[in-house]
């Protein structure tokens, strides 16, 4: 485990974020046909400078999946000096930025069939995409990450699914949403915990993790020593490690805040670090900072 202390690293992410250029990157706003819910869904996506000048050239991809309360534009509008699209133009990756429903946590939720947000990601958007933009279509060159909700959204499906994404980023994630009964519309997603506690086991990330084998998926992790997610975030690296499941931990110490208030903030810092990682991973087979 490590514990960085957060001025030092806010030193470091202000150095980073300096070094990128100006972006270039276009962003699309596309609305994709969900089959499965019968509704359009916004999907915003980040193409980097050199897409339309490289006609012959196919790009990796990242997913970003946005926080509770989100949308599919946070992650291009809520980062001042449009931090994705500037990452997107430094490593040369498409970021794909679906909408999550506020509070769906990314799950095909048990209770409600028209919640189904794992199978929006896993065979919607991502065939879209791949269908109509010049990805690498190829789990070594797709990778996926998320805050928070997003977070969570992105160990689960990357868990589940590591035949289509062979990396994947957790910045501050739920990854265990059993004790968070009455918060952020989960009853609605999984039902009340007394007649359907199952639900709430078998959809958190530390249940889904316990079948990962070392060299799986790539994982990082970044979380607050303050944060309300530090517990579920240091149960999933505990597993992961009695599991000897190789994966980067990073907890990173800072004044006492609670979640909300520091969350846009930390991942601003942390989001670069992600991207690094990910290039790390498209250009050798192993995630690393």
């Amino acid at each position: 485990m490590s514990i960085i202390d957060v001025g030092r690293f806010a030193a470091f992410a202000a150095a980073a974020f300096a070094a990128l250029a100006a972006n270039a990157a276009k962003v699309e706003y596309i609305e994709v046909q969900s089959a499965s819910m019968e509704k359009r869904v916004p999907v915003s996506v980040i193409l980097p400078d050199g897409y339309e000048a490289r006609p012959d050239a196919r790009f990796p991809v990242v997913y970003a999946l946005h926080g509770a309360g989100g949308d599919s534009k946070g992650f291009y509008q809520a980062h001042p000096g449009g931090l994705l699209p500037n990452l997107a133009d430094k490593y040369g990756f498409i970021a794909v930025c679906p909408d999550g429903a506020k509070t769906s946590w990314w799950l095909d939720s048990p209770v409600n069939p028209k919640m189904m947000y794992e199978t929006l990601v896993v065979k919607e958007v991502l065939p879209y995409i791949d269908a109509n933009y010049r990805t690498e279509a190829d789990r070594k060159k797709r990778a996926i990450f998320g805050v928070s909700m997003g977070g969570h959204g992105a160990c689960y499906i990357g868990f589940r699914h590591t035949d289509l994404f062979g990396a994947v980023g957790n910045i501050v994630g739920g990854v265990d949403l059993t004790p968070y009964y009455g918060h952020w519309g989960l009853n609605d997603i999984l039902g009340k915990p007394g007649e359907n506690l199952r639900f709430w086991q078998e959809y958190s990330v530390v249940t889904q993790a316990k079948g990962l084998k070392n060299g799986d998926v790539e994982i990082v992790t970044f979380c607050g020593t303050s944060d309300f997610f530090l517990g579920p975030n240091r149960l999933l690296h505990d597993m992961l490690s009695a599991n000897r499941v190789k994966h980067t931990y990073v907890e990173l110490r800072g004044e006492d805040e609670d979640h909300s208030t520091h969350t846009m903030a930390f991942s601003y810092g942390v989001i670069p670090l992600v991207a690094q990682f990910f290039d790390n991973y498209f250009r050798t087979g192993k995630g690393s900072l």
